[in-house]
């Protein structure tokens, strides 16, 4: 009787996922933001924002932002009613099982799934990237981070994700991703939509306004064999100064 009942592991799996709420894009954003004035405004020893690398600020935003802000009141939704858990590089599979090791940055787990979702792929998927001379918005931030949203590395079962700049000053979002992605890339991102200014966010003294762009995605669903469609990528760029 078991093998009766897990013949078909796919039957009844919606692909992609369905939409994330604006809201809980926003509650993220706003956490993240939180994380990173405690980043600047009180800096633990040992760590310079200046000096760092990319994968020393991720680990320091990640810490900040599940230690810190997470579930402690300082941002309204931020907790574990909605929320179950933050994970750094977590170890996902791409969409056709061909890399089963991949790592996002960073990924926010839900306390409540649609049914019929992947449970081990539903969530916000962040990919995190330093801005400035040393690493421009299109080799390194769209090259090497955008991309994977656009051929299914990470996130290929949502309909949106999100990028983190690490900005330099003198590196705004508008216009260096609209000029990057002007550009015929090494690997092709189709932009559909944008970039675009989120009207719900605004500019403050941490971050810029948030952008919104649609890119459509490069691969099909093995369990479904249709086209995965377009993925939505909120865009926030942290001063780094």
């Amino acid at each position: 009787m078991g093998l009766v009942m897990f013949e078909d592991s796919n039957e009844g799996i919606r692909l992609p996922h369905p939409s994330l709420p604006l809201q809980v894009h926003l509650v993220v954003e706003a956490a993240i933001c939180a994380a990173w004035e405690l980043m600047t405004q009180q800096g633990r020893q040992g760590f310079d924002l200046q000096t760092a690398n990319e994968d020393t600020i991720t680990l320091e935003l990640y810490e900040r932002l599940y230690d810190e802000v997470f579930n402690k009141g300082i941002v309204e939704g931020f907790d574990r009613e909605v929320f179950t858990s933050i994970h750094r590089e977590p170890k996902v599979r791409n969409f056709n099982r061909l890399h089963p090791d991949k790592m996002p940055d960073i990924f926010v787990d839900f306390v409540d799934r649609p049914i019929g979702v992947m449970h081990s792929q539903h969530g916000l998927f962040i990919e995190c990237k330093p801005v400035d001379q040393n690493h421009p918005t299109g080799s390194a931030y769209c090259d090497e981070g955008l991309i994977r949203f656009v051929r299914g590395d990470y996130a290929w079962t949502m309909q949106s994700a999100m990028m983190i700049g690490y900005a330099r000053s003198g590196y705004s979002i508008m216009p260096k991703l609209t000029e990057a992605l002007a550009i015929s890339r090494k690997e092709p991102i189709q932009t559909s939509f944008g970039p675009k200014p989120c009207p719900r966010t605004k500019a403050n003294a941490i971050a810029e306004q948030v952008v919104v762009s649609t890119h459509q995605r490069t691969f099909s669903y093995v369990e479904t064999g249709l086209p995965a469609g377009a993925v939505l990528v909120r865009h926030l760029w942290l001063k780094r100064g």
